[in-house]
Order: structure tokens, then sequence, then C-alpha cells
């Protein structure tokens, strides 16, 4: 995939999550698209949210059961960013007008009181 895409699908992205409509699946579109390509892309989604006032507030681990990874394809598993707007209190109600086909897949969230670093960190 030539780097040039990354930027627009970024945007693609997040005029989806505007709209609240689903998007066909990059790779379905790209299919010479890799790993790498799909993490360039979330760079620049994230550098659009953050540009929009967004702030960072922790990281996800997905697709971190073996079923998941032969759903999707996908043969380890992936890692986001989370966006201070995601988050609901204990109790909160969300509307099913603001869901596209929704699912539940458990995912690992790590939420930190401040950033990891020292010599073995990376």
């Amino acid at each position: 995939m030539k780097s040039e895409h990354y930027s627009a699908l970024a945007c693609e992205l997040d005029q989806a999550e505007r709209d609240q409509e689903p998007i066909e699946q990059f790779s379905k579109r790209f299919p010479e698209m890799k790993i790498e390509d799909s993490y360039a892309v979330q760079r620049e989604w994230i550098s659009l949210k953050r540009s929009a006032g967004r702030r960072v507030i922790g990281h996800k681990i997905g697709l971190t059961s073996r079923a998941m990874q032969l759903a999707s394809g996908i043969e380890e598993p992936d890692y986001g960013t989370l966006f201070d707007n995601w988050f609901l209190d204990e109790g909160s109600q969300v509307s099913m007008s603001t869901m596209n086909r929704p699912l539940v897949e458990i995912e690992l969230v790590f939420v930190l009181e401040r950033p990891l670093g020292g010599p073995d960190v990376n």
C-alpha cells in the first residue's frame, strides 16, 4: 500500500465515526495492505483525533483470543488507543441508535496513571 493513502483512510475512519456509518474493511479494498499499513493509518487517525481536541487516556489490546484472530484473518493481537470521550461511567445507558452492528468482544484495556519508562520499556 502506498503511504499517501494513510491520511485519506484516516479521514474516512474519522468521518465514519462522526456519521455513525460503517465503512468497508480497508483490507478488502486494498488486498495488498499489511499490518504495518494498518498501524500507519491508525497513527494518522490518532493525530486527527488529537488535533480535534481528544485526549489519549489509555491503550488496548484486541483480538487476544485465537478464535477472534481466526475469524478476522489476523495472526496476532492488535493494539489501539483509547480516547477521553470513549469512557462511560458505571451505570450509564447507551442508546442503541448510536450503534452500527453492535458486537461484544472482551479486550484488555490499560489506563495508566503516568507513562511507562525505563531501560527495558519499549
